[in-house]
């Protein structure tokens, strides 16, 4: 059982298949009053036969204007005004088709079997091209077959009576074809809109779950990069510390024998190169424990704009004369609580790393502000809880990373610098201070357009 909607949809695609009927119908329908006319001229009224044959060209030509005018804006919000003036245009040939048989009447039965025979022949078309719609197919046989068989009952010769009959008997079956034609075409219809329906559907579902796989394979990504980042950090931090140890039992006993080198200068300078690489190991595992999230924070309550302008001179002196350093400090910046030096050592690594990735020079802009990062936001990072946070955003020119690049970036010893011009723990220091003091970092990268660290620290309760 159809919907009101498809019924209505139904309906409107019925006298569009009419109205699309019309370049066949109204010129056949035109020729054919004109080649009638031509038969009947010898035995009828040559002024009324032409005002007939003008009557048909004109109703034709309207209903022609009126289906160029409706056929390409045709909807269901039109169907019934459509509806109407198909049924009443098709009520109109076929009146004056059907009257034209009777005041045209021909004497002789030759001409009478002629008229018999164009009626039926134009209620048989009319049949064919416009069955879609059964309410136009009987305003033009009703009105065009019946008048012609009232008068041959009015002859009342018995061959006049028998095709009266016949003409009665042959509208009869036309209009139970064209009945059942209708029939088909509505289910033919409904079934497309159905097809259309499950078709739609169909593409819904699929785009849906294309999104939830989309969405599940991304979940999956972040999950393994979340767990991979936190394995490398238990791993480095358990190592760094192990390491520390060790290095403070070696710097001891290098102290213990400087005390017994009676200034022998050899021995105290074997002491102090061994010294000297003791405080570079000791650096490094300062670096492996702030990736591990285990250093040793002096938080305060600080504004960061306030830390950025005591910052700018030494900011300024590391990066190259060729780049152009720009701040844009969000006034009313509320405050955080974090640790000061370890937040200068933050942007230090990210400002020396866009200067490296700045050759040429170009602008390094530095921008805080407040934002609010909700859950989705902080998926990969156990560490941080939604709320609102301070900003700060580094933007470089530079040479921008590939997404290969961009899956390892924070990870302890990964460079794509030259040996020797990093160490490849700049962000992994960043990301743990950032993770540390419950704070989330975001980095954005595209080759040949430039990179965008952004910094996000908790604001401080009130």
């Amino acid at each position: 059982m159809a919907s009101d909607p498809d019924k209505l949809l139904v309906e409107t695609e019925r006298i569009r298949s009419v109205f699309q009927q019309a370049p066949l119908v109204f010129p056949v329908t035109v020729i054919n009053a004109v080649l009638t006319a031509v038969v009947l001229n010898p035995v009828v009224s040559h002024t009324l036969l032409w005002m007939w044959v003008a009557m048909i060209v004109v109703v034709s030509g309207t209903r022609w204007a009126i289906r160029q005018r409706f056929l390409r804006t045709l909807d269901s919000k039109q169907y019934r005004l459509l509806a109407a003036i198909s049924i009443l245009g098709s009520l109109t040939m076929g009146l004056l088709w059907g009257i034209g048989a009777t005041v045209l009447f021909p004497p002789g039965e030759t001409y009478q079997l002629f008229w018999a025979f164009v009626i039926g022949g134009m209620c048989a078309g009319t049949m064919s091209v416009n069955s879609a719609h059964m309410p136009t197919v009987m305003a033009f046989i009703l009105p065009a077959s019946l008048p012609l068989a009232g008068r041959f009952v009015a002859q009342g010769s018995e061959p006049l009576l028998i095709s009266a009959l016949m003409t009665i008997v042959f509208a009869g079956a036309l209009s139970l074809a064209s009945l059942r034609t209708h029939r088909a075409f509505g289910e033919r219809i409904q079934l497309q809109f159905a097809l259309s329906r499950q078709g739609r559907a169909l593409s819904d579902a699929n785009d849906r779950l294309r999104a939830e796989v989309s969405e599940r394979q991304k979940a999956e990504a972040t999950l393994h990069q979340a767990q991979k980042m936190e394995a490398i950090g238990h791993l480095t931090g358990g190592i760094a510390h192990d390491f520390n140890n060790l290095l403070q039992i070696v710097t001891g006993n290098l102290t213990m024998i400087g005390r017994l080198a009676d200034s022998n200068p050899r021995i105290l300078g074997c002491i102090q190169a061994a010294e000297r690489a003791a405080e570079q190991g000791a650096r490094l595992t300062g670096s492996l424990l702030a990736f591990a999230r285990r250093q040793s924070l002096s938080v305060e309550r600080v504004n960061l704009n306030s830390l950025l302008q005591e910052f700018e001179p030494l900011l300024l002196r590391a990066i190259d004369d060729r780049i152009r350093l720009r701040t844009s400090l969000a006034p009313g910046l509320p405050d955080c609580v974090v640790d000061p030096v370890h937040f200068h050592a933050a942007i230090l690594n990210v400002v020396i790393n866009a200067r490296d990735a700045m050759p040429e020079g170009g602008q390094l802009l530095i921008a805080t502000g407040k934002t609010t990062l909700v859950a989705e936001d902080l998926s990969a990072n156990p560490d941080a809880s939604p709320g609102c946070f301070v900003s700060v955003a580094i933007q470089d020119e530079g040479s921008g990373m590939t997404t290969d690049v961009l899956a390892r970036v924070f990870e302890p010893f990964f460079t794509t610098k030259e040996v020797g011009k990093g160490s490849g723990l700049g962000l992994s220091q960043v990301y743990g201070f950032t993770h540390q003091s419950g704070g989330h970092l975001h980095l954005h990268s595209q080759p040949g357009i430039g990179t965008r660290v952004t910094i996000y620290l908790p604001v401080a309760d009130k």
